[in-house]
C-alpha cells in the first residue's frame, strides 16, 4: 500500500520498529518462562534417580554415614554468557546451586538457588528451602526426603512447598532427591563427595563451613 504524500515516511519505519521491539520482548519473556520452568524442574527433581534406592520405612530411625555430616554444596552454570546492550559481560546466562545440611541424626535441610538471565530486563531468581531427612547405605546411595519448605521467586511467588513437592511420611511416598555411586574423596585438596548418574554425569558436592 502506498502512503499518502502527507504522511511522513519515518512514521511507518518507527511503527515497524516498535512492533519488532514488542515481538522481541514477547519472545524474550517466553524464553525466560521456559528456562525458569526447566531450572525449577531440575531443582525440585534433583539428580538422576536410581530405582534400586530403598525407600525409608515410615517412622524409622534415619541412618546416614557419619562422614557425610555437615554442609555440602554443588554448583553449576551455563557455558553461555550474558552481555548487556553495551556489550559488557554480566555473567553466565544461568546458574544453579544446591546445599545439603546433613545432621548426625539424619535430619537436615536443602537449599536450592537458581537464576537465569537471557537479556536486559529479563532476570529471574528462584530460592527453594526445605527441611527433611537423609538416608544412606553402604551401596553408595544417598537420599534426601523433604517434608516441608518454601518457594520464593523474583516473579513475586512466595508460598509453602506443595504436597506434590514433598515426601509424605504417612504414605511413605512422594518427592525425593536420590543419588547413586557416592564416593567420599578430595578434589584440589578439598573434602567432597561425588555422585555418578546413570548417564555417566559426575556431580561434585564440596564440604563448606
Amino acid at each position: 500500500m502506498r502512503l499518502p504524500d502527507s504522511v511522513p515516511k519515518d512514521i511507518f519505519v518507527l511503527n515497524n520498529q516498535a512492533k519488532q521491539n514488542m515481538k522481541t520482548l514477547k519472545l524474550n519473556r517466553l524464553a525466560l518462562a521456559i528456562i525458569a520452568a526447566i531450572l525449577v524442574s531440575i531443582s525440585v527433581t534433583g539428580c538422576e534417580k536410581d530405582d534400586v534406592t530403598p525407600k525409608p520405612p515410615a517412622g524409622a530411625v534415619h541412618i546416614v554415614d557419619q562422614r557425610l555430616v555437615g554442609k555440602w554444596m554443588w554448583t553449576n552454570s551455563s557455558d553461555g554468557a550474558y552481555y548487556d546492550n553495551n556489550g559488557v559481560y554480566q555473567g553466565s546466562a544461568y546458574g544453579l546451586a544446591k546445599q545439603y545440611n546433613i545432621g548426625a541424626d539424619g535430619y537436615g535441610s536443602c537449599y536450592s538457588h537458581l537464576y537465569s538471565t537471557i537479556g536486559a530486563g529479563t532476570y529471574i531468581e528462584v530460592n527453594i528451602s526445605s527441611q527433611g531427612f537423609f538416608e544412606s547405605d553402604n551401596q553408595g546411595h544417598l537420599g534426601y526426603f523433604p517434608t516441608s519448605g518454601t518457594y520464593k521467586s523474583t516473579s513475586g511467588e512466595n508460598r509453602p512447598l506443595r504436597a506434590d513437592e514433598l515426601w509424605n511420611t504417612q504414605t511413605n511416598s512422594g518427592k525425593s532427591d536420590l543419588v547413586q555411586k557416592l564416593v567420599i574423596t578430595k578434589v584440589g585438596g578439598r573434602d567432597c563427595f561425588q555422585v555418578t548418574a546413570t548417564n555417566g554425569t559426575v556431580d561434585t558436592f564440596f564440604k563448606v563451613p
